[in-house]
């Protein structure tokens, strides 16, 4: 509520991820709104309050619309209190772009913490633009870099441990990849890159249809946070009730025979007490209504994570959802993603994406050990595999990003050893989604 309202009436600028807006701007049309301190400050505040809010939103795209703002800040830092602009020479077109691009493509790398994925990013989306010289990449890579840096810092204060520094606020925890990748997922992310680039055509579709309708709901200022309240109700109440139908308890000491040998082989699970900090190593559980207090309840503990840690938890080998489960949730994230986006507030789509295509690849895994496709202990080696890659191929569906979504993905979850099966995935999600429609964001700033 406070969100939409600071939204609706002080800086409608904020609305929605801002990446569109960004894009336009840095290709010559300047959108009314995109660069002001009030879409600045409302962008800021407003992303944290409908993501605090449980609206199934992500904050990477306002992330990079608030990079872009403090890259046009920087521009007219100093001319607030010197009687002569000593930025004087910056305040020019192109030398706006060009900041603001910088801006743009550190905010994402932030989000991630991937500074060759976010130098990239903003390039494959307005690589066309005649400021993009060999020059410029570098200068945006270095202020990528510093940005990433910077939040590690950050991090490192905040958590006492400056030996371990954790570049991202994606936290993918201690989760990685197996050093050798058979070719057997290439079958697997074919598939996955296929069933990804039929939903994201459909999620482009109906969300298109949905915000029409929107548009002609709430159509005064007024009546936008009526919508959105109604969104955070009944978001709260599904993410209540389905847990509560769907509910299984589990021992809290998980017990793994395929790492005998590994520290983490009797892991006892912490249960979940409210902290504002979260740490990228902890795994919090929640034990929700299951009586014995040794036990917890994993769709509840999904259900009931922060965006970031359930990433981490759905790579983590110790939540424990069944096949129902899993499609249970997926199913709710997709609708309310679809639903939700469009709602008067500073939004994005980025996370929201790859929480899909987690479900999406731990699903694949789940069904390919059922069927007799793979036993057990291959299972325990591919499902992070077929995780990450339907992480991969759900934003390529929509987003239609090729490359840097490549060089992101690889970043975050640290794993350049599936790069091969990664391309083919985002590939097969790309060229199955250009048949229906197109991308999220060509379409949004044709919309424009």
């Amino acid at each position: 509520m406070l969100s939409c309202t600071l939204t609706a009436y002080w800086g409608p600028g904020a609305n929605g991820s801002g990446v569109a807006e960004i894009i336009g701007y840095c290709s010559g049309v300047n959108y009314p709104n995109t660069i002001s301190i009030p879409t600045f400050i409302t962008k800021i505040f407003g992303v944290v309050f409908a993501v605090a809010g449980g609206l199934t939103v992500g904050k990477e795209g306002p992330l990079a619309h608030i990079g872009a703002n403090c890259g046009a800040i920087t521009l007219y830092l100093f001319d607030w209190t010197a009687k002569r602009p000593l930025l004087a020479f910056l305040h020019n077109d192109h030398k706006k772009r060009q900041f603001i691009s910088a801006g743009a493509s550190a905010g994402v790398s932030v989000a991630f913490g991937a500074p060759i994925g976010g130098a990239l990013f903003f390039y494959e989306l307005t690589k066309p633009n005649p400021y993009w010289t060999f020059s410029m990449l570098w200068k945006n890579f270095l202020s990528c870099t510093t940005a990433v840096a910077t939040m590690a810092m950050a991090e490192a204060l905040v958590h006492g441990e400056f030996s371990h520094w954790t570049a991202t606020s994606l936290k993918f925890g201690n989760i990685r990849v197996v050093d050798i990748t058979p070719t057997a997922v290439i079958p697997g992310a074919i598939i996955i890159g296929f069933v990804s680039g039929l939903l994201g055509p459909l999620f482009i579709n109906v969300n298109t249809r949905v915000n029409k309708v929107r548009g002609q709901i709430y159509n005064a200022k007024w009546k936008k946070p009526i919508d959105t309240w109604i969104f955070c109700f009944v978001t709260a109440s599904v993410w209540y009730w389905v847990p509560y139908m769907t509910q299984t308890c589990v021992s809290r000491t998980i017990l793994t025979k395929e790492l005998a040998t590994h520290p983490r082989a009797d892991v006892e699970l912490t249960l979940k007490t409210d902290t504002v900090l979260d740490k990228e190593s902890e795994v919090n559980v929640y034990q929700a209504w299951c009586t014995d207090p040794n036990t917890f309840n994993p769709i509840a503990s999904l259900f009931w994570q922060t965006e970031g840690g359930l990433i981490r938890d759905i790579l983590d080998e110790s939540v424990m959802c069944n096949f129902g489960q899993m499609f249970a949730f997926i199913l709710c994230w997709y609708i309310f993603t679809i639903t939700t986006y469009g709602t008067m507030v500073p939004s994005g789509l980025f996370l929201p994406g790859m929480i899909i295509g987690c479900g999406l690849g731990e699903m694949y895994s789940k069904i390919i050990l059922n069927i007799g496709l793979i036993d057990d202990a291959h299972y325990a080696v591919y499902r992070v595999i077929y995780i990450i890659l339907g992480m991969a191929a759900m934003l390529a569906s929509y987003t239609r990003m090729t490359y840097s979504l490549a060089v992101i993905v690889m970043e975050t979850s640290l794993a350049i050893n599936i790069f091969l099966p990664s391309i083919v995935t985002i590939a097969v999600a790309n060229f199955t989604g250009q048949f229906f429609t197109r991308g999220l964001y060509d379409r949004a700033v044709r919309a424009k």
